[in-house]
């Protein structure tokens, strides 16, 4: 083959490539990309909890001395407007993964004796109620007003305890 062959034939297999790489990048629909059903309710959020008796009383601030950390709130695979995962992320406060039931309208969440998805395997059950986003309900680390969290949660493993956590959404700082 000749030079002059071998240069048509790498410029038409260049070509070839070029276009039919051009023609597999058209678009597949014309639709935005949307959220998810609970987006509001959705995030990543910066925490503390307290400890109360089943009275109500006050029965230590911070109990664990862990200060603040972190939960997360995110839709589940079905992608339902009435039920959403709460997380200490991993283990953090109490290691709990729950299912709880959702109020978008209201941003109300709850849950009654429900299994409880830990590291360690153990049976476990919770109850959370009272729980809820409140937008613009909190302060971030700039002073600026941005949603806040905060939900009652019992444990079947320290019956009679009450623990209160709230905080607002992470502001990435």
């Amino acid at each position: 083959m000749t030079i002059i062959m071998k240069k048509y034939i790498s410029f038409f297999v260049t070509t070839l490539v070029l276009s039919l790489g051009f023609a597999s990048c058209s678009v597949e629909t014309d639709e935005p990309a949307g959220g998810t059903a609970v987006e509001d309710m959705c995030g990543h959020w910066v925490v503390t909890v307290d400890a109360y008796d089943s009275d109500g009383e006050l029965l230590a601030e911070d109990p664990y001395e862990m200060g603040e950390w972190n939960t997360l709130t995110y839709n589940t695979a079905n992608n339902d407007n009435n039920v959403m995962w709460l997380s200490d992320n991993g283990g953090e406060f109490w290691d709990y993964t729950v299912k709880v039931s959702v109020d978008y309208n209201a941003k109300t969440f709850s849950c009654n004796h429900v299994y409880i998805y830990t590291n360690d395997g153990e049976d476990q059950f919770c109850n959370i109620f009272d729980g809820k986003i409140i937008k613009n309900g909190g302060t971030n680390v700039n002073g600026k007003p941005t949603d806040a969290i905060e939900y009652k949660i019992e444990f079947t493993d320290d019956p009679g305890t009450v623990y209160f956590v709230h905080g607002v959404r992470y502001a990435g700082f």
